[in-house]
């Protein structure tokens, strides 16, 4: 009995934390947006000056993947 609830914990615990992990990956990804960070790359293929992450595909849902180009230098 003790093994069947302590890999029910363990299961319990690896949702919570995939389910944390994914709502920072997508807060990470709304704050980009909000501050101008990510963008399309223009038809030249380039991305704007203030722009650190290039949108690379655009889920049905809304959301967006994106991926890092540069660092900015302050």
């Amino acid at each position: 009995m003790a093994k069947k609830k302590a890999a029910s914990l363990r299961r319990a615990g690896r949702k919570s934390v995939k389910s944390a992990a994914a709502s920072k990956s997508s807060r990470f990804v709304k704050d980009l947006l909000v501050r101008g960070e990510a963008a399309k790359p223009g038809k030249d293929g380039k991305l704007p000056l203030s722009a650190t992450h290039a949108i690379v595909k655009e889920n049905p849902d809304g959301t967006v993947e994106v991926k890092r180009a540069r660092y900015k230098l302050f």
